[in-house]
This record gives structure tokens, C-alpha cells and sequence, in this order.
């Protein structure tokens, strides 16, 4: 419908999709001689042009040309948040024109907010990438609508004006909410454009699937039946998945990946586990850790990641599709509550994550709702001054979602779960 309208694919993410739509099916042997050599020229890289990598090898008295194979690598020192918040200069290549640079930005869904400069080519492989998971894996093609459920204002913008949906669905091709400010009229209203709309892919955050999934099935709303659903940015339960499919008719793929280094690796049509995307990423396990490097990001390398997120186990032998890239069995990171207030406004449990954007003195989050008492507690491990944080977080609660009962505490301790886990979004009742 309108494709002539569509804003095209430039021919450098053009000629990344169809390379990744043939590399997908490559061998073993392949795989690993691709990520060796890559691995092999980032190093390299890093060590003449970055300051935080060359003064890192010299620490620890190595040099790339020591680095002869994967278990070598594995010994290079691991890449942490809080090495991110200390040395955005550092990290950034030496003479590079960050005026040609993206500086991105997360609020932190493990909870440490950060900046990263991400450069050209690093965008062109992982738009090739997600083009790839996103519509031709699960059956569609770049050209298809997508309904989006989403909650980051940068890239999806605010309300569902007829305008705005004119404009995103010919233009982008999409038809967006943000789940970050929802309530029961605006879904009700969202939803029967989706019905009219018909989408041939519907993708979100796992939790807002879910919410919309129980809102429907709860007021036996005639819902249209996409081709797939896409998870992402949180846990996929699978109470969540079974819901899911069953109110809207279709399987649903999960996708894991974050802004520091976009998609890690996705679900295939055989729905056993999430393929690395090895033509961006060398993925590693430390225990249940998950440790990424990207193979592209030149400006500012992420060599030996710790994400901050865990799985249980990666998977090497060759999986029902046909593929053989390795596959993450099960995600156990990224676990957030969505909020009920009093008044009806649901607070996707992301929301907070997309708050602390570029705000560099939080350093660490905790947000929790106490459903008895009706307050919201922010804890906060600041950097420098407190009062602008605090401020923002009460301004924002204030006017975006017309709530007075925020608390504001500053802390370097947070609570922890019976298992030892950090949740950043929760709520008790």
C-alpha cells in the first residue's frame, strides 16, 4: 500500500542485508574464519588508535600480534559500565570527526546510564541486521507495515494524533504507540487502527505485548491476526509468549540486543533459542554473563562487553533451521515490572531507562512501587550533585503521568532479591 511513498533503503544497508541474508546460512568453518579476521583487525585497531585500549594491552604487557586465536582473546580484560561512564574520551578513536559520529545514549535497563559515540558503518550493519530478524526471518519483507508498541520517545515520538499515524504509516511504514504513557483510551483508540490498518508485523516490548494481549483477551476485543510478533528489550516469560499467541493467532520471535551495541542475537522460525548475529558480534559466556564485542563500531570499540544481562547457556550444535551461528538458550537479564497507578496510567517498567537518557550523574537505579501506600520510591547513586536528578524525576512523574508521590533517595545500596538479583523496576503490593 504506498510503497512508492516509503522512505528507501540506502544501497550501503542495501548491500549489508543481502550479504547477511546469504551469510546467515554459512558453515562453521566460515563463521569462525569471519570472526577471527574481524576480531583480528578490530584489535588491531583499538591498540594504535584508541587511548583506553592501548594503555589496556600495555597494562597488561600484550600486544595484538600475541592474540592468536579465540582463547587468547578470551584473556583480554572484560569492558564494564562503569568503564563507559569513566572514559567516553578515552574510548573514542584518536583524530576521528565526531561531528560524522551518532553519540547514543541508554538509560541503563541494568541500571548505569551511558554515552557512546557509534559511527556510519556500525549503523548500516545493524540496520542490516534488523531488517533481516525483524521482517524476512519471521516471514515478511522490508516493505511490509509494522505496528510498533514502544516506549523511547527519540525513536518513536509521542501521541496518536490522525496526522501522525497518516504520516508514520505511509512514510515509515509503521504505525507506533508509546507505551510509556498509556491509558484505556488512548489503547482502545490505537487499537482500532490497528484493525483497520491491518499490520502485517507486530513488534514491542515484551511486557507491553503482554499487557495489550490480557487487555484484549479480557474484553473480547476482535483483534486483527498479524503474520508474527517480535519481542524485545525484556525477559520474554513464557506465560507471556503463550498469551500472546494465543490472543492474536500468530508465533511470536524473540530479539535481544541494546543500544550500546543493537542486536545481539534473535529468534529463528524453529523457535530454539536466539541466533548470535555473528556478522556483528562475537558473543562469549563468563559463567552466565554475556560478553559482546562488535565487530564494526570503529569509533568507539566495545571489545569484551559485559552487557550486564545473563543466559543460561550458549548453544553451538546446529539448529532445526538450518543455521549453525551459536544460539542463546535462555535470557535470565532484564526482568522489569510494568506500573499500575491509581488513576489507570500504566507505566511500562522501561520508561525509567529512557528517563536517566544522557543524565551522566546517575550512575546506578532502583524504582519501586508501593501499590498499598500508593508511593513511588527512586533510588539513585549519583555522581556530584543530587538535586538535579531528583528534580527531574519528580518533574517528569508530575507531568507526564500527573502523579505527586515520588520519593527520592540517594544511595549506593540497592535491594536485592532473595536470589541475589538486581531488579531496576518492580512493584509490591
Amino acid at each position: 500500500m504506498f510503497r512508492w511513498l516509503r522512505r528507501p533503503i540506502s544501497s550501503e544497508i542495501k548491500g549489508k542485508l543481502e550479504s547477511v541474508l546469504q551469510s546467515q546460512y554459512w558453515t562453521e568453518e566460515e563463521i569462525r574464519k569471519y570472526q577471527w579476521t574481524k576480531l583480528q583487525e578490530l584489535v588491531r585497531h583499538a591498540f594504535q588508535c584508541v587511548p583506553y585500549y592501548r594503555n589496556l594491552f600495555n597494562s597488561i604487557g600484550a600486544t595484538p600480534d600475541e592474540i592468536k586465536n579465540f582463547e587468547d582473546f578470551s584473556r583480554v580484560p572484560v569492558l564494564t559500565k562503569s568503564d563507559i561512564q569513566n572514559s567516553l574520551e578515552t574510548l573514542t578513536t584518536t583524530g576521528i570527526d565526531r561531528q560524522r559520529l551518532s553519540l547514543n545514549s541508554t538509560g541503563g535497563s541494568t541500571g548505569m546510564p551511558l554515552n557512546f559515540y557509534q559511527d556510519v558503518n556500525y549503523k548500516h550493519w545493524s540496520d542490516a541486521a534488523r531488517i533481516r530478524a525483524w521482517r524476512h526471518v519471521v516471514g515478511a519483507d522490508e516493505n511490509d507495515l509494522e505496528a510498533v508498541l514502544w516506549g523511547a520517545t527519540k525513536d518513536i515520538g509521542q501521541g496518536l494524533s490522525f496526522r501522525k499515524v497518516l504520516y508514520s504509516v505511509l512514510r515509515e511504514g509503521l504505525l507506533p504507540l508509546n507505551t510509556f504513557d498509556l491509558d484505556d483510551s488512548l489503547l482502545k483508540k490505537y487499537l482500532s487502527y490497528f484493525n483497520i490498518i491491518k499490520p502485517k508485523i507486530l513488534r514491542g516490548y515484551a511486557s507491553s505485548l503482554y499487557y495489550v494481549a490480557l487487555y484484549v483477551e479480557k474484553r473480547a476485543l476482535p483483534i486483527h491476526r498479524p503474520k508474527s510478533i517480535i519481542s524485545s528489550t525484556e525477559v520474554l516469560h513464557a506465560r507471556m509468549r503463550e498469551t500472546i499467541e494465543r490472543v492474536f493467532g500468530c508465533p511470536v520471535f524473540d530479539s535481544y540486543g541494546c543500544r550500546e551495541v543493537s542486536q545481539i542475537a534473535t529468534e529463528c522460525e524453529a523457535h530454539n533459542g536466539l541466533h548470535v548475529v555473528f556478522e556483528n558480534q562475537y558473543v562469549e559466556l563468563d559463567g552466565q554473563d554475556i560478553i559482546v564485542t562488535n565487530l564494526h563500531n570503529y569509533a568507539m570499540p566495545f571489545i569484551r562487553y559485559k552487557v550486564g544481562d545473563l543466559a543460561s547457556s550458549l548453544d553451538t550444535s546446529p539448529c532445526k533451521c538450518g543455521r549453525v551461528s551459536p544460539r542463546i538458550v535462555s535470557l535470565i537479564g532484564r526482568d522489569n515490572d510494568n506500573i499500575e497507578l491509581p488513576s489507570g496510567k500504566v507505566i511500562n517498567g522501561e520508561f525509567f531507562e529512557f528517563l536517566f537518557f544522557g543524565l551522566s550523574s546517575v550512575i546506578q537505579y532502583q524504582v519501586v512501587y508501593h501499590k498499598a501506600i500508593d508511593r513511588l520510591r527512586v533510588k539513585l547513586h549519583v555522581s556530584g550533585s543530587t538535586e538535579n536528578a531528583g528534580e527531574i524525576v519528580q518533574k517528569t512523574m508530575r507531568e507526564k503521568f500527573d502523579y505527586e508521590n515520588v520519593d527520592v533517595l540517594y544511595s549506593d545500596q540497592f535491594d536485592m532479591t532473595p536470589s541475589g538479583k538486581l531488579r531496576f523496576v518492580y512493584q509490591v503490593d
